[in-house]
């Protein structure tokens, strides 16, 4: 082909048409330039291809990611759930003692667990891999894109909230020393214990708790730190379930387009 050209090009000026000879360079042109846009075009296309091979492989990996977080919010939203109501019931048996002895079992290890925290456990892995390589435009949503970049944000976000979670639970775990005798102590050490107390444990607990002024002070603390966690992880949850179907829209488009 390259010959065939060059043997017209040297007709032309061998029989000196130097304006047939303008045209036809010009048109030789022509095709040189249209030759380099199909090949900058088919490699674009191709590039993107790739691309979009990449963006679903990090989706694919986000939903797997996503799935395991939902797990660890709902489990932190139920144990939160239920050291308010334990919380809540130590109080409620300073005005009616007779709720210890009736509910002994619950009552002392409620005096054990009212204070603890669970924070859920949110993995960032795939995110990080994604930002830190540079290659968070890959997501080519841009509502996903920020929706990912808001829901990965929250634990930076809400780390100053989870230092005064577990600063509150350092001193409910300081002030309720000598509540509990040496060997309630030691049995409290398993949270899926399943001894039983009987009523006069709880009896002689509850008057022990009684003397603990400044322990009674600071449940009403760990109550209201809780209700402010129980928001958090509500929305939290509902990021994550709102991310889950961006998520899966977009996965969807990708595998039909």
């Amino acid at each position: 082909m390259i010959k065939f050209f060059r043997r017209i090009r040297q007709q032309l000026l061998t029989e000196n048409k130097f304006s047939k000879y303008l045209l036809y360079a010009f048109g030789e042109i022509i095709l040189v330039v249209i030759g380099i846009l199909i090949a900058l075009s088919i490699n674009n296309w191709n590039e993107q291809r790739k691309e979009r091979i990449q963006e679903k492989r990090f989706l694919k990996r986000f939903e797997v990611e996503l799935n395991t977080n939902l797990e660890n919010i709902l489990i932190a939203i139920s144990l939160n759930k239920s050291r308010i109501h334990r919380a809540d019931f130590l109080l409620r048996t300073i005005d009616k003692p007779q709720l210890a002895v009736d509910s002994s079992s619950y009552f002392m290890k409620s005096i054990e667990h009212a204070g603890y925290t669970n924070i859920p456990l949110i993995s960032d892995n795939v995110f990080e891999e994604l930002k830190s390589s540079g290659n968070l435009s890959l997501i080519s949503n841009e509502a996903l894109r920020a929706a990912l970049q808001k829901y990965y944000s929250w634990t930076s976000y809400e780390g100053q909230y989870n230092f005064l979670q577990q600063d509150i639970q350092l001193n409910y775990s300081h002030l309720k020393q000598g509540i509990f005798t040496t060997s309630q102590v030691i049995d409290m050490g398993d949270y899926y214990i399943t001894k039983n107390y009987s009523a006069v444990e709880a009896k002689e607990t509850f008057e022990r708790m009684l003397k603990k002024p400044k322990f009674l002070e600071h449940i009403p603390y760990v109550i209201q730190n809780k209700l402010g966690a129980e928001k958090s992880y509500d929305d939290i949850y509902n990021q994550a379930k709102t991310l889950k179907i961006l998520l899966k829209v977009e996965l969807d488009k990708l595998i039909n387009d």
